[in-house]
Parts: structure tokens; C-alpha cells; sequence
């Protein structure tokens, strides 16, 4: 994983729960902090290994921000100095302005993951069969009476010594 694909894990994981703020926050935050330890002569790898997941690090961010879907905002009036509040309508995915793309990540625990890759091997396993099969059935009308010539020819000659 590299720092950009980090950076949009962590926003990814972020949208929808916290407000855009603090999305922008966090995400300018980590990005200077792997750019700090990188002039330090850490790797990126490193940095990112010594950070961990960065869902959960969102999970740690959500919560450290009264949990999940905060959906109101305060603002303030460039005219005349009042704040005022609102609600907002939807939360849109960070990184969509920049892409112009929708991301979505499927999770699969070992129950499900098992299940697709058996059902994977199995299909695979009927393919190669229905492959050589099919295989055997063209060429069988010739084959097998090939295969009946050469050995009556060899009962009769007999082995060789």
C-alpha cells in the first residue's frame, strides 16, 4: 500500500460518520505526518506498517467524535461574524471531486471467502473436465480403433526381447 491509497482507505472509512472538516483534518494530518517520517528516512512501507489500518484508525477517529453519521455542522457567516447551524443533506466520498469515481470495498470473512474459493476451484475443476472430455469424445471414433489395431498387432508379433 503507498500513501495515497492510505490517505484514501482512511477517507473512504471516514465518510459518512464524521463531518467534512474533520475529514480534512485528519487526512492533511496523517498525510504531513508520513511526509515528516519519510524526511526522517523512514520508508513508506514503514511509516504505514508502524501506522497500521487505517480503518482502524477511522474507528478511533469516529468514535473520538461522539461516533457515527454526524451530520450537522457549524458554519460561520463571512458578512456578519454569527455562527449558524445546519444539517446536511448527504455525505459525499472525499477523494470524489479529485477521481470523479465511487468506491466501494467488499469484506469477506474466512466463511465467505472459503465458500467463493471453493466454489471457484470447483468450476475450474469441472472446466478442465468438460475440457478434456470433450476432448475425448472428438477424437475417440478415431482413437479407439487405432488403439484395438496396435494391440492385436502386438498380441500377434508378441513383445519385444
Amino acid at each position: 500500500m503507498d500513501k495515497k491509497e492510505f490517505l484514501e482507505k482512511l477517507a473512504m472509512a471516514l465518510a459518512g460518520q464524521v463531518s467534512r472538516r474533520v475529514i480534512e483534518e485528519n487526512i492533511a494530518y496523517y498525510d504531513q505526518y508520513i511526509s515528516d517520517e519519510m524526511r526522517r528516512g523512514k520508508t513508506v512501507s514503514q511509516v504505514l506498517e508502524e501506522l497500521g489500518d487505517p480503518r482502524l484508525i477511522a474507528r478511533s477517529i469516529i468514535e473520538a467524535n461522539g461516533g457515527g453519521n454526524e451530520m450537522a455542522g457549524v458554519y460561520e457567516d463571512s458578512d456578519s461574524g454569527e455562527e449558524t447551524r445546519y444539517e446536511q443533506e448527504e455525505q459525499e466520498p472525499y477523494f470524489q471531486e479529485e477521481s470523479h469515481r465511487s468506491f466501494h470495498t467488499f469484506h469477506f470473512n474466512g466463511f465467505w471467502f472459503t465458500l467463493i474459493a471453493l466454489l471457484i476451484f470447483f468450476a475450474l475443476i469441472w472446466l478442465v473436465g468438460t475440457i478434456i472430455g470433450g476432448i475425448f469424445m472428438l477424437l475417440g471414433p478415431v482413437l479407439l480403433p487405432i488403439l484395438v489395431i496396435w494391440m492385436i498387432y502386438w498380441l500377434i508379433k508378441g513383445p519385444r526381447r
